[in-house]
């Protein structure tokens, strides 16, 4: 091989090499979108709306202030954002254009079909019949034998607007059964859980900071566990009212609110709860439950969670608020818990705390389920570094 055509090999696999690296570079770059969504009438903020990339299992879901930040591949940036809530108009922006903005605002507009939001003071003989219809049919929307959902677990508390703590988590749970309605002693059998990564803001020097703060969101699954709206034999405490028909994921929903005058721990799942209220969304198609917001004010509330009363008056809070956001997914022929929001405030001993969980399930095994013997309520593992650099929350599609 002369010099020249050397000359020019060397220099055409400079070339190459340089531009693999530089692709290489630039799959690895990243762009971030900060936004806020607000009623595009109301300009008020929506809390828990959806935004995710098209085509991908990427998203994040606004906070309660309505406001999300989502870190994404550069190489996305071709690729559609979309918005969506129930009861709104889904928004649809390119990557690249919403990085163009410091804060995205995106202001959708409220969307009902066929019946006005109205609330209907008298109950409702159809409602009623509805989630009767709802709870037949959990047998064939939902897993009807035993299971596994692997997931992200994530939770931090404020205190006086200053971070307290922070854990995320990587969780499994076992339902022995599948879903079906039974007393609480059962459930509270059947459905088990353990963690396998764990990852905090400061390492745990007692046994309040070992807590994992779980319990709340099993029971948070209002198709499987009991004492809530699905109880059929409470309804006629509970006063039912129709919030109209909206779209969510292209499926005509019914949304039912409902209330308790009266809301005793066999209504509302909590031992001091002095008002209960939500919604409830049933798909038209199949009568499958897709959606539950339900807003708790209760006396009392521990460190273990409100289904699990503790006797002493030091660890317990008062005034507490809870906003409880259940969605479910339809993965392949059934429905699946897709995610769980909680937010609780209260007051203890004069501040103000404020509590925050998400739940994300990224996996379901109903084919060869690992058992789970008993829930883990504290854990004592050691954070796995190489683990969660390299992990993303990614939900069933």
């Amino acid at each position: 091989m002369n010099k020249k055509a050397l000359f020019l090999l060397i220099i055409f696999f400079n070339c190459f090499c340089g531009g693999f690296s530089t692709i290489h570079a630039q799959e690895k770059k990243t762009v971030t979108v900060k936004g806020m969504v607000t009623d595009a009438v109301t300009g008020e903020a929506i809390p828990l709306a959806n935004i995710g990339v098209l085509g991908t299992h990427l998203g994040v879901a606004a906070g309660m202030d309505g406001e999300f930040e989502l870190e994404l591949a550069a190489w996305l940036s071709d690729h559609t954002l979309r918005t969506s809530v129930v009861g709104y108009a889904t928004f649809e922006i390119k990557v690249k254009d919403a990085v163009q903005h410091e804060l995205l605002k995106i202001k959708l507009k409220p969307v009902t079909f066929k019946i006005n939001e109205v609330q209907v003071k008298a109950k409702s003989l159809v409602y009623i019949k509805m989630l009767k219809q709802a709870v037949k049919n959990i047998a064939q929307n939902y897993p009807n034998k035993p299971y596994n959902y692997s997931g992200y677990f994530e939770y931090k508390t404020t205190r006086n607007d200053l971070l307290e703590r922070s854990k995320e988590a990587i969780v499994t749970i076992y339902d022995k059964r599948g879903y079906e309605r039974s007393n609480v002693e059962k459930a509270f059998r059947d459905l088990n859980c353990t963690f396998s990564e764990v990852r905090r803001d400061k390492t745990p020097r007692t046994i309040y900071d070992k807590l994992m703060n779980f319990d709340d969101i099993i029971t948070a699954d209002v198709v499987r566990h009991t004492r809530n709206v699905l109880d059929t034999l409470n309804l006629n405490y509970i006063e039912l009212t129709n919030h109209g028909w909206n779209l969510l994921d292209g499926d005509s929903v019914q949304v039912i609110g409902y209330v308790a005058a009266t809301p005793s721990i066999s209504i509302s799942g909590d031992a001091g709860s002095t008002k209960w209220s939500g919604k409830i969304y049933i798909n038209l198609a199949d009568f499958a439950i897709v959606k539950n917001e339900m807003i708790i004010a209760s006396s009392n509330y521990t460190v273990l969670g409100r289904n699990l009363m503790a006797p002493q008056d030091k660890i317990q809070k008062e005034n507490v608020r809870m906003l409880i956001t259940t969605t479910y997914k339809k993965s392949q022929s059934t429905y699946i818990l897709n995610s769980v929001h909680i937010t609780t405030n209260y007051k203890e001993g004069g501040d103000q705390v404020k509590s925050q969980m998400n739940y994300v399930t990224t996996g379901v095994n109903t084919d060869t389920p690992r058992a789970i013997d008993g829930r883990q309520y504290f854990e004592e593992i050691q954070e796995n570094t190489a683990f969660w650099q390299g992990y993303s929350v990614e939900g069933i599609e």
